[in-house]
Parts: C-alpha cells; sequence; structure tokens
C-alpha cells in the first residue's frame, strides 16, 4: 500500500530524471571519480546477490551440539554426528 502511494506521490524515474541524478553525481563526484564509484557499486550489488543465494541455501542442523550446516555434509562438522 505504501509503495503505490509513493509512485502516486512522485511518479516512476524515467530517462530525464536519470540524467539530472548523473549530471549531480558529475558535479559533486568529478569525471575521474564516476568510474570507481560505478565499480564500487557493482562489486556491492554482486556481493549483496551472492549473500542471497547462500542465504537460500539449505542447513543442517545437528541433533547432538545444534552446529548448522550449509553444506551437504553426512557428519556434522563439529561432533560428527551422523546428519541424515
Amino acid at each position: 500500500m505504501a509503495l503505490t502511494s509513493f509512485f502516486l506521490l512522485f511518479g516512476t524515474i524515467g530517462l530525464p530524471e536519470l540524467l539530472i541524478i548523473l549530471l549531480i553525481l558529475l558535479l559533486i563526484f568529478g569525471a575521474s571519480r564516476l568510474p570507481q564509484l560505478g565499480g564500487a557499486l557493482g562489486r556491492t550489488v554482486k556481493s549483496f546477490k551472492e549473500g542471497m543465494k547462500e542465504a537460500e541455501k539449505p542447513s543442517l542442523k545437528c541433533p547432538q551440539c545444534g552446529y548448522e550446516t550449509k553444506e551437504e555434509a553426512d557428519f556434522c562438522q563439529k561432533c560428527g554426528k551422523k546428519l541424515k
């Protein structure tokens, strides 16, 4: 509901708005720093996506010690008890 009211109030961002944002960034950071900022933003997005994929992996919990592992292991990595 809140997202719908946001779009009603502000609308969507189009090409003219993106160009204005890019111009402001150019004025603030300078032309030499923009590629560095773009690279840092790309690495951040990539790291975030990898973290989301890691969080989606099923975890196994040891019934004896409670240790959680993300790997498809047959035995607990901490106490050695069989997991499956």
